[in-house]
């Protein structure tokens, strides 16, 4: 099987499967006779000889859903949730970022810019948005006479839409969303949108760069949504922005995306973002405050996933996303994504930790001090201003805002 993969526009090489030597990406010769094409991935330079499967796979299987997500959409297409390649022939047409996987026969690359209009985008309902959402756990990605072909990464289920004049749509031939929209789940993680909700709004008033985001209720469920910071809309248009999470960015696959799993640790995303971004002393910088921020809420899940690269005019790093108190629930782990200093267990952690984890990174441990403080500063009257939010939980969030209490006393 070969899949063109287009960059934008431009057909940027193919992916083969082969017999002997599983999947490997090769880029084309004219993508890599134009001195304007840029590398998919930090993890693929562009090179004329062909990447094993070893060093493509991690970023291309990074463009699809994960764990769950991903067995139930196999199962959906009856396809092998092991087949990389087959899951992006029917997902790729619209991954994060400006990539798109296609077929070999399909000629045309998905254009950067869509115009909005009804040739691209399908007016929803209220009716239709509410069987979409009943829908999701036994449809896992709704498909639109068969012109959605949509790849959303990570492990929970989400759908994506696009959103103008006041109305969702749903994007067709290859036309790109919009927002994501996350439903409560069910069982003991059924606060997981008000949480996201409560966190997400929490980092906003701490000053830390976040998409916009939302909270609404569609069929008795309370959804999170959340704007792509990978796309831009205009009043006639929408444009995809290229991105890269950093277990692509550092060519590991996505069932290692935890450190004691031998994935990335903190040192090694931090280093990543020193050697490639444009203004690297920012976003370094902003680097130590989501991984306080997400100390802070107790988010143990802040894995290399949960961090990515977005290729605006500059190489820079993406605003916060995913961040949630997983410590509020008693039956999760307690043990962080990546850890700190010596320890993973968040419970564990001291300021000993945190001068340990500035000397791995090269930097004077009153830098994550002082971001500690300044997080802290305007703690209190965040709080405040959420507890008189009518869609913020007040219970859900006294339960956040007492470990940050306590952890603001550690650093």
């Amino acid at each position: 099987m070969t899949l063109n993969v287009y960059f934008g526009q431009k057909l940027a090489g193919r992916l083969f499967s082969t017999d002997n030597r599983g999947v490997i990406f090769q880029y084309d010769e004219t993508y890599l006779s134009d001195p304007q094409s840029k590398p998919l991935s930090l993890s693929l330079p562009l090179q004329k000889a062909e990447y094993s499967q070893a060093k493509c796979l991690p970023f291309f299987a990074g463009l699809l859903p994960e764990g769950e997500s991903r067995r139930k959409i196999a199962q959906y297409f009856q396809v092998s949730e092991n087949s990389t390649i087959k899951l992006l022939e029917i997902l790729g047409g619209e991954c994060a970022g400006l990539i798109s996987v296609v077929s070999e026969d399909e000629d045309a690359a998905a254009p950067n810019n869509y115009r909005i209009n009804e040739s691209n985008y399908q007016v929803l309902s209220e009716n239709d948005l509410e069987l979409m959402i009943k829908q999701l756990p036994q449809k896992p990605l709704i498909k639109s006479n068969n012109k959605l072909r949509l790849s959303l990464a990570g492990a929970q289920e989400k759908i994506a839409l696009a959103r103008f004049d006041n109305k969702w749509h749903l994007p067709i031939n290859g036309a790109p969303s919009t927002h994501i929209l996350k439903p409560t789940r069910d069982g003991e993680l059924s606060s997981l949108a008000q949480n996201e909700y409560i966190c997400m709004r929490l980092a906003k008033m701490l000053g830390l760069p976040v998409p916009d985001i939302d909270l609404i209720n569609i069929a008795d469920k309370d959804i999170f949504v959340v704007s792509r910071y990978d796309r831009i809309q205009t009043d006639t248009e929408i444009m995809r922005l290229h991105q890269e999470d950093f277990c692509q960015a550092l060519g590991v696959m996505n069932d290692l995306k935890y450190e004691n799993d031998g994935g990335p640790s903190i040192a090694d995303i931090y280093s990543c973002i020193r050697a490639n971004m444009t203004i690297p002393i920012i976003d370094c910088r902003q680097f130590l405050r989501q991984i306080i921020f997400n100390f802070l809420i107790g988010n143990c899940d802040a894995h290399s996933k949960n961090y990515s690269v977005l290729y605006d005019k500059k190489t820079k790093l993406a605003p916060l996303y995913d961040a949630v108190s997983t410590a509020i629930y008693p039956d999760l782990t307690s043990k962080l994504s990546m850890k700190i200093g010596n320890h993973y267990e968040l419970d564990k952690i001291d300021k000993e930790d945190f001068i340990l984890m500035s000397q791995k990174i090269d930097i004077a441990p009153n830098v994550i001090f002082d971001i500690a403080a300044d997080l802290g500063k305007h703690f209190e009257q965040a709080v405040t201003s959420l507890q008189n939010d009518d869609k913020a939980d007040n219970n859900l969030l006294d339960k956040i805002c007492s470990g940050i209490s306590s952890r603001l006393n550690v650093i």
